[in-house]
Protein backbone atom coordinates (compact mmCIF):
# COMPACT_ATOMS: atom_id res chain seq x y z
CA UNK A 1 0.00 0.00 0.00
CA UNK A 2 1.17 3.52 -0.80
CA UNK A 3 -0.09 6.72 0.82
CA UNK A 4 0.26 10.02 -1.03
CA UNK A 5 -0.17 13.35 0.71
CA UNK A 6 -0.36 16.75 -0.97
CA UNK A 7 -1.91 20.11 -0.31
CA UNK A 8 -2.45 20.61 -4.08
CA UNK A 9 -0.87 24.07 -3.96
CA UNK A 10 0.88 24.97 -7.23
CA UNK A 11 4.53 25.91 -6.83
CA UNK A 12 6.28 28.06 -9.39
CA UNK A 13 8.88 26.44 -11.60
CA UNK A 14 12.10 28.40 -11.13
CA UNK A 15 14.31 28.89 -14.16
CA UNK A 16 18.09 28.63 -13.85
CA UNK A 17 18.69 32.36 -14.29
CA UNK A 18 16.55 33.03 -11.19
CA UNK A 19 18.94 31.16 -8.88
CA UNK A 20 21.48 33.02 -6.79
CA UNK A 21 25.16 32.27 -7.22
CA UNK A 22 25.09 30.37 -3.92
CA UNK A 23 22.15 28.24 -5.09
CA UNK A 24 23.88 27.50 -8.39
CA UNK A 25 26.83 26.05 -6.47
CA UNK A 26 24.49 23.40 -5.00
CA UNK A 27 24.12 22.01 -8.52
CA UNK A 28 27.74 21.68 -9.58
CA UNK A 29 26.87 19.06 -12.22
CA UNK A 30 25.14 21.72 -14.35
CA UNK A 31 27.26 23.52 -16.93
CA UNK A 32 26.31 27.04 -15.87
CA UNK A 33 28.31 28.66 -18.68
CA UNK A 34 26.14 26.84 -21.24
CA UNK A 35 22.99 27.82 -19.35
CA UNK A 36 24.06 31.48 -19.30
CA UNK A 37 24.86 31.32 -23.03
CA UNK A 38 21.41 29.89 -23.78
CA UNK A 39 22.87 26.59 -24.97
CA UNK A 40 21.32 24.59 -22.12
CA UNK A 41 18.56 25.04 -19.55
CA UNK A 42 17.54 23.87 -16.11
CA UNK A 43 14.33 24.15 -14.09
CA UNK A 44 13.82 23.92 -10.34
CA UNK A 45 11.14 24.08 -7.66
CA UNK A 46 11.14 24.74 -3.94
CA UNK A 47 9.55 22.37 -1.49
CA UNK A 48 9.78 22.69 2.28
CA UNK A 49 12.66 25.13 2.00
CA UNK A 50 14.73 22.94 -0.31
CA UNK A 51 15.51 23.56 -3.96
CA UNK A 52 15.02 20.59 -6.32
CA UNK A 53 16.28 20.15 -9.88
CA UNK A 54 13.27 18.96 -11.86
CA UNK A 55 15.52 17.06 -14.28
CA UNK A 56 16.48 14.79 -11.36
CA UNK A 57 12.94 13.40 -11.14
CA UNK A 58 12.29 10.10 -12.91
CA UNK A 59 9.26 9.71 -15.13
CA UNK A 60 6.46 7.82 -13.39
CA UNK A 61 5.92 5.83 -16.60
CA UNK A 62 9.39 4.32 -16.13
CA UNK A 63 8.44 2.97 -12.69
CA UNK A 64 6.74 -0.34 -13.40
CA UNK A 65 6.77 -1.50 -9.76
CA UNK A 66 4.31 1.23 -8.71
CA UNK A 67 2.19 1.18 -11.85
CA UNK A 68 -1.25 2.48 -10.97
CA UNK A 69 -0.27 4.01 -7.62
CA UNK A 70 1.17 7.18 -9.16
CA UNK A 71 -1.52 7.82 -11.78
CA UNK A 72 -1.82 11.53 -12.46
CA UNK A 73 1.75 12.27 -11.38
CA UNK A 74 4.58 13.07 -13.81
CA UNK A 75 7.73 12.28 -11.86
CA UNK A 76 9.16 10.98 -8.61
CA UNK A 77 12.37 11.21 -6.60
CA UNK A 78 13.07 8.67 -3.86
CA UNK A 79 14.22 9.75 -0.40
CA UNK A 80 14.40 6.20 0.93
CA UNK A 81 13.38 2.79 -0.37
CA UNK A 82 9.87 3.44 0.96
CA UNK A 83 9.35 7.19 0.49
CA UNK A 84 9.90 10.11 -1.80
CA UNK A 85 8.54 13.16 -3.58
CA UNK A 86 6.11 13.29 -6.50
CA UNK A 87 5.56 16.14 -8.95
CA UNK A 88 2.95 16.88 -11.55
CA UNK A 89 2.84 19.85 -13.86
CA UNK A 90 -0.32 21.90 -13.55
CA UNK A 91 -0.65 22.43 -17.30
CA UNK A 92 1.20 22.28 -20.61
CA UNK A 93 3.01 25.58 -19.98
CA UNK A 94 5.25 23.85 -17.37
CA UNK A 95 5.24 26.99 -15.21
CA UNK A 96 4.12 25.34 -11.98
CA UNK A 97 4.02 21.95 -10.28
CA UNK A 98 2.00 20.26 -7.56
CA UNK A 99 4.19 18.40 -5.06
CA UNK A 100 3.27 15.35 -3.03
CA UNK A 101 4.98 12.90 -0.68
CA UNK A 102 4.60 9.15 -0.96
CA UNK A 103 5.11 6.51 1.69
CA UNK A 104 4.95 2.77 1.11
CA UNK A 105 4.00 0.47 3.94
Amino acid sequence: MIDITTNNVPRDVIEAYELSEKEQKEFDYIDWKKVEAGEDSASFMRYKGQLYDLSEFTSVQALQAFKGYFNGWDGYQSDTYFSGILVKYTDSSFESVIVGRYFAH
